[in-house]
């Protein structure tokens, strides 16, 4: 008994050590912290709106989202690595031009939503037309490539919304070229983890996407 009570104890502590570090890993990340509430505010408001969407309105935001499910099944692998690669490309993109600006950090937000929003609208889609099925098809084929591509949109956003700070507090004053060379290191690093979103995506489509039909 006494040695359940160690072990329930040591458990306890352990338990609140973790979440100290968490929150603390949330303070010092805060800015990515609400750049994914921003995300997951879209994602919502996306799944509701799924409910009135058609596949075709799906499809005409492909080349933003990469959401065209059906297309997934009998897409070469290349089209669909550069499908996926290309969404991602496209918000990481429209984040380093806003950084580059002094009004970025108020625009970059919307990035992420707009992002979340086309992810809540396939997701939304799938589960109200397919229910069950849907869903099994969006956690196998969809979310593992798409966790990673709106990881690095976060990540893009954060670089973009501090580097339009920079530029904010410098004024009129001149930016550094290592300021500016850091910055591209940055996003140069983001986009590799983009390349590497498209790669899982296309793996899991290549595994598992021959096995669903809609």
């Amino acid at each position: 008994m006494r040695r359940v009570m160690v072990v329930a104890h040591g458990f306890r502590k352990k338990s609140a050590f973790c979440g100290h570090d968490m929150i603390k890993a949330a303070r010092l990340n805060w800015e990515l912290v609400l750049l994914a509430a921003v995300f997951l505010a879209g994602m919502a408001v996306g799944a509701v709106y799924a409910r009135n969407a058609d596949p075709q309105a799906l499809e005409r935001m492909d080349f933003l989202f990469a959401g065209n499910f059906k297309a997934r099944m009998t897409a070469s692998f290349l089209s669909i690595f550069v499908a996926s690669f290309a969404s991602a490309f496209l918000f990481i993109f429209a984040c380093f031009l806003c950084g580059l600006s002094l009004w970025g950090m108020l625009l970059i937000p919307f990035i992420p939503f707009f992002r979340g929003l086309g992810l809540g609208l396939t997701s939304g889609y799938l589960y109200s037309n397919y229910g069950g099925y849907g869903i099994l098809f969006n956690l196998v084929v969809i979310l593992p490539g798409a966790f990673f591509c709106c990881l690095s949109v976060l990540l893009a956003a954060r670089e973009g919304i501090a580097f339009s700070r920079l530029l904010v507090s410098c004024g009129s004053k001149t930016i550094s070229r290592s300021k500016l060379k850091i910055y591209l290191l940055h996003f140069g690093a983001v986009l590799g983890i983009a390349f590497f979103a498209a790669l899982i995506d296309l793996l899991f489509s290549a595994c598992f996407g021959g096995l669903f039909s809609f």
